[in-house]
């Protein structure tokens, strides 16, 4: 009697572990197909975490005009598409397409420098990607209080709302910011 309960047991077990296994990877594929999260920052600014071809094709039909990759060739491993990739999926999409990579806690005078410039000259919606969506908005907070566009506290809670802490870049926020009074 005790084997019949232990066989019933594990039958029912592997079933359950089996059917929670099939439902798991119906949702894994499921947000995939959907792509990747891009949050709103602002009305004209947004940022998302690695895209791939087709987000920047979503990313177009959702009205994006210019998508800034921050994120290093290679960076990810081989399941990372390359800038090149991402450039024709834009051309494609009839989106502009700016990449200016740096790698994480390393970012250039030149990095800053061109984002700035890319987010001053551009008057549509943009949204701004690397591996989290971190290094994207540290930039764009970063040339926020350097252009004088937003207050430090602002591009803080901006962020915030987005999902992302950058209350430890308070105190360069605000460096950015006093540099940038006349």
């Amino acid at each position: 009697m005790r084997s019949f309960f232990y066989n019933d047991f594990v039958k029912q077990a592997l079933a359950v572990l089996f059917m929670f296994g099939f439902a798991g990877l119906a949702h894994a594929q499921q947000n995939e197909n959907q792509g990747v999260r891009i949050r709103p920052v602002t009305s004209t600014f947004s940022v998302s975490a690695q895209m791939q071809v087709d987000d920047i094709k979503r990313a177009a039909e959702e009205g994006y005009t210019l998508v800034i990759n921050h994120r290093p060739d290679g960076e990810g491993g081989p399941d990372q598409p390359t800038s090149a990739e991402l450039a024709q999926a834009a051309r494609e999409a009839d989106i502009a397409y700016e990449y200016i990579p740096f790698r994480s806690g390393h970012m250039t005078d030149e990095a800053f420098d061109k984002t700035k410039m890319t987010l001053a000259s551009h008057e549509g919606k943009t949204v701004s990607f690397c591996r989290s969506g971190t290094r994207a908005i540290t930039i764009w907070a970063m040339a926020q209080s350097a252009s004088g566009n937003m207050a430090p506290d602002e591009t803080i809670r901006a962020a915030r709302a987005a999902g992302y802490d950058l209350g430890r870049q308070r105190s360069r926020l605000n460096a950015l910011a006093e540099e940038a009074k006349p």
